[in-house]
């Protein structure tokens, strides 16, 4: 179970700062100024993520698109599996390279969306812009799912029933949804998936989870806290 884990029943005063719940904080403050103050200040479009954006020289939209979302559904969503998963990736390889893991795949995983834009716009219209924190948060089920493979998980099949299963299996079946999403963008399938979901950020946030443990952060974690 995941309270076996020593970041999960350590009753230091630090685990309630780390940097996984202070990234929560933030986006749930940006969510409220989103939808408040936001829209009296500028045109959010120029926040959220576009190629429009980004061939105007709008680059910020890699970074301000993570923080903003769809709805209170998609924000509670991505909470939900930030707390879950990334504590873990968290403890296992420091703050800074979580948040390195974390933002980088939110960059990638932006601009392989963006890319999909330019190179098949019959499927991923290039006036569509894309929000949320789930490029990063797919890096950090990743690298979660490599660090601790055999971790138990408890996961709700269409949020009601309960299935079982190891972080390396929950990866493959995300990677499944992800490519079916990718491969089926406008069929009945892919609205079951979910409407409107930013596949190709999704994947690319995966591969950089995968690609920073495999060649990157593996080098600095002790024997004992490496996969079980």
């Amino acid at each position: 179970m995941l309270s076996e884990r020593d970041y999960m029943r350590e009753p230091s005063r630090r685990r309630w700062l780390s940097a996984t719940i202070v990234l929560i904080a933030i986006n749930i403050v940006a969510f409220a100024f989103q939808y408040s103050l936001l829209p009296k200040l500028i045109d959010p479009g120029y926040l959220a993520l576009s190629l429009w954006g980004l061939q105007h020289g709008f680059v910020w939209q890699l970074l301000t698109y993570q923080f903003m979302h769809g709805g209170v559904p998609h924000l509670l969503l991505n909470c939900w599996a930030l707390f879950v998963f990334g504590r873990g990736v968290e403890w296992a390889v420091g703050k800074t390279r979580f948040l390195i893991l974390y933002f980088s795949g939110g960059i990638i995983g932006g601009l392989l969306q963006v890319l999909a834009a330019v190179l098949w716009p019959h499927y991923f219209r290039p006036t569509e812009a894309s929000v949320g924190a789930s490029a990063g948060i797919f890096g950090v089920v990743a690298s979660f799912a490599m660090l601790f493979p055999e971790q138990r998980l408890v996961m709700l099949l269409f949020y009601v029933i309960p299935i079982n299963m190891r972080a390396k299996s929950f990866l493959w079946v995300v990677l499944v949804i992800t490519a079916l999403g990718i491969s089926f963008p406008d069929s009945k399938l892919a609205l079951l998936l979910g409407r409107n979901v930013a596949h190709f950020a999704h994947l690319g946030g995966i591969l950089t989870g995968l690609a920073f443990t495999r060649f990157y952060f593996l080098r600095f974690l002790r024997p004992a806290d490496v996969v079980e």
